[in-house]
């Protein structure tokens, strides 16, 4: 059993970052990513919203799972984890963001469309083809041309968790670099780092799986069962398509080879394959 909860399971995510005691973790961890932004302004305090309205449906069920909250100044936030990459999912959090600005609308005429930013934060526990080296990567409303800001109502930060570069404590030389690397190291870390410092001294308690009352051990024992039984499940099936990928470019190539005149056994050689086993798939293929 590991020491500390793992975050990239559902129960550990919402643990760590998405209760009433996780608030100032959370807090924290949200300045730090922000703190580069032109005027930026530290979040003080937040709210967390109810998730059901915001639900991202069956489908993605144990591979995202996120944390709804408003800041004390009403700006919005989804913090989200996914654990694979899916079909459209760049289209999918848009989506669900833009529900952030429609909850805002109110009904009749005095209403003057103003409403406050919607912020969606990504940990990915993947790397995105069209982002194959870039580790954080930030998306906003600008102009195609100029590349200026044309609105700040809408903002996307996403965190490619595998492509983190910091392998020892000493290289983190930001406070989003000490989260980036506990929160990447907690399932197999045995001691915590930065634990000289007050907020991480007491994240580092919080996180202990041997702190955690046996209600919650026991859902988090649950949900981490069911977690490595789905990722084995996608291990499988991907690894199973791999090797339908490979034998289907072994009878094509086969194929090719067979039309262009080249023997059996020179085929046999090339593939690996016993004469034996070319034959059957030649005149299977005809």
């Amino acid at each position: 059993m590991a020491k500390y909860i793992n975050p990239f399971i559902d129960f550990g995510f919402k643990y760590i970052f998405g209760r009433e005691e996780s608030k100032p973790f959370l807090i924290d961890f949200l300045n730090s990513l922000l703190v580069t932004d032109p005027g930026f302004e530290p979040i003080v305090e937040l709210e967390y919203r109810d998730k059901e309205k915001s639900r991202t449906g069956k489908e993605v069920r144990g591979l995202v799972y996120d944390i709804h909250c408003t800041t004390s100044d009403g700006k919005r936030f989804i913090v989200e984890m996914q654990n694979k990459s899916q079909p459209y999912f760049f289209d999918r959090l848009v989506y669900y963001s833009t529900k952030g600005i429609v909850e805002q609308g109110r009904p009749g005429q005095d209403w003057k469309f103003e409403y406050l930013p919607v912020y969606c934060v990504s940990f990915m526990n993947f790397v995105h083809p069209n982002y194959p080296e870039m580790f954080r990567f930030d998306v906003g409303l600008c102009d195609l041309k100029t590349k200026e800001l044309f609105s700040n109502k809408l903002r996307y930060i996403f965190i490619q968790t595998p492509l983190f570069d910091k392998n020892t404590p000493g290289e983190c030389v930001t406070n989003f670099d000490k989260w980036m690397y506990n929160i990447i190291n907690m399932p197999t870390m045995d001691i915590m780092a930065f634990v000289d410092e007050k907020l991480f001294d007491d994240f580092e308690k919080m996180a202990e799986y041997a702190a955690m009352c046996p209600v919650d051990r026991m859902a988090y024992d649950a949900n981490e069962k069911a977690y490595r039984d789905l990722m084995g499940q996608l291990e499988y099936a991907t690894m199973e398509g791999k090797e339908r990928g490979r034998t289907e470019a072994t009878h094509e190539m086969i194929l090719k080879m067979h039309e262009q005149g080249i023997s059996l056994d020179t085929i046999a050689v090339v593939t690996g394959l016993q004469v034996s086993e070319v034959k059957k798939i030649i005149p299977a293929q005809k």
